[in-house]
């Protein structure tokens, strides 16, 4: 059931943003910051990444939720991990001392 409920208001999050790409384009438009000939690209390249990203929230969202108790742990262990290993390589390189 919380599946349903965060795939709901992360699609409500994503057509909130998509709708208000929209309005800059159709604002742009009216002013002519943006090219008529322009306006259907834009428009499908929002749409379409409204798209993805809803469908990209739908399929994680399912996949957490099929995935077992220690695959979970599992996956959050390899998070860890990796955030770990990334932490130790942003620190400062100590640089050459030049003759």
């Amino acid at each position: 059931m919380a599946g349903s409920s965060i795939v709901a208001s992360a699609e409500s999050i994503i057509g909130s943003f998509a709708l208000l790409a929209l309005i800059v384009v159709a604002l742009g438009t009216m002013i002519g910051l943006v090219k008529p000939s322009d306006v259907a690209g834009h428009v499908g390249v929002i749409v379409g990444l409204a798209m993805v990203m809803i469908l990209l929230v739908s399929v994680f969202v399912g996949l957490w939720a099929s995935m077992s108790l220690w695959q979970k742990v599992i996956l959050a262990a390899l998070g860890l991990a990796v955030w770990a290993m990334r932490r130790e390589r942003r620190s400062p390189r100590r640089k050459r001392e030049e003759e």
